[in-house]
């Protein structure tokens, strides 16, 4: 925290290189927040470079007293809150769209095999994949609060402060995404 708030003075100051270290310390894992939550590359760079400019825009009027990474995740918060309003209900999922970066698998060839091979053993990688799969259908409050702390690494109380709900209401969202998540790789392997 100390190390932001030195950058954050020298930035307020005209250092660019300081406001380059801040980007840098944050860059990858808000970038992954916000595309995890969108699901489109192209739309979630177009978030992450708004969620940018909010902060320069409002980096002098911050306050230097709670952590500079929850007022960052909570602007990109809103920044996603915003667009999902927006877009509700404008998308629709084609069953022959690829879902892998190869451009080999549909989603009709899920839905086609049930059943994959149990015996078939999952790489560390694999199982990543395929829990980060599970969690994108979450409800979408038990999916922030899960790639919040699982991929931003912010605390609990943090994700409370973020969201403005109450500690016990995050901490029940955590618990039910691990649970359904739990449940399904449960019911596939």
């Amino acid at each position: 925290m100390k190390q932001d708030y030195d950058d954050i003075r020298e930035f307020l100051k005209g250092s660019m290189p300081a406001f380059h270290r801040i980007y840098c310390r944050y860059e990858r894992q808000l970038f992954f927040y916000v595309n995890s939550m969108i699901r489109h590359k192209e739309t979630s760079e177009d978030i992450f470079q708004e969620i940018w400019t909010q902060v320069i825009k409002k980096l002098p009027k911050f306050a230097f007293k709670g952590s500079f990474k929850n007022w960052l995740y909570t602007i990109a918060h809103h920044k996603v809150i915003d667009y999902t309003r927006k877009t509700v209900g404008k998308f629709n999922v084609s069953i022959d769209e690829t879902i892998d970066e190869n451009k080999k698998i549909t989603y009709h060839d899920i839905l086609s095999d049930p059943a994959p091979d149990i015996v078939e053993q999952l790489s560390t990688k694999e199982m990543i994949d395929k829990i980060r799969k599970v969690a994108e259908n979450l409800p979408e409050k038990q999916k922030e609060v899960f790639l919040l702390r699982c991929d931003a690494g912010l605390k609990f109380k943090e994700i409370a402060e973020m969201t403005g709900d109450s500690l016990n209401t995050i901490l029940g969202r955590m618990h039910y995404a691990i649970k359904k998540i739990r449940n399904e790789l449960m019911d596939e392997y």
